[in-house]
């Protein structure tokens, strides 16, 4: 039973800063290729703010993102994530939704594609973390 009504939240968010804080690097990706064939794509840094088993919440360092990368749709956000093991596991992400900080953006995103073994190496992070 959740301890909030108002929580929707599917899958309990885990706290991930200070020693679980995880640095990555993300591509933001365009649904659509442009006029000339090409899929524009942005890397962007930043770190985890918490994580869940089917979505995470991460601060992106930029300043200015255009906010069609970070409205959901058929955007889509690459993320490479460096585990405090030394692996690092890639993370399809769709953003649901945003807020803009001054030390960047907030995003939460979803979960639409990752591995069997990165999976694997994220659950087990996840379950280090609980």
């Amino acid at each position: 039973m959740r301890s909030n009504p108002e929580d929707r939240r599917q899958s309990p968010r885990l706290d991930a800063n200070l020693q679980a804080r995880l640095e990555f690097s993300v591509l933001l990706r365009e649904a659509e290729n442009s006029d000339t064939g090409v899929q524009h794509m942005r890397a962007v840094a930043g770190h985890t703010v918490n994580l869940s088993a089917i979505g995470l919440a991460v601060m992106l360092h930029a300043q200015n993102i255009d906010p069609q990368y970070l409205t959901g749709g058929e955007n889509s956000m690459s993320i490479e994530l460096d585990l405090p093991s030394g692996v690092s596991i890639e993370i399809e992400a769709m953003p649901v939704r945003y807020e803009k900080h001054d030390d960047g953006y907030l995003i939460g995103a979803r979960i639409t594609d990752i591995s069997d073994r990165d999976r694997e190496l994220y659950d087990e992070y996840l379950r280090e973390l609980s």
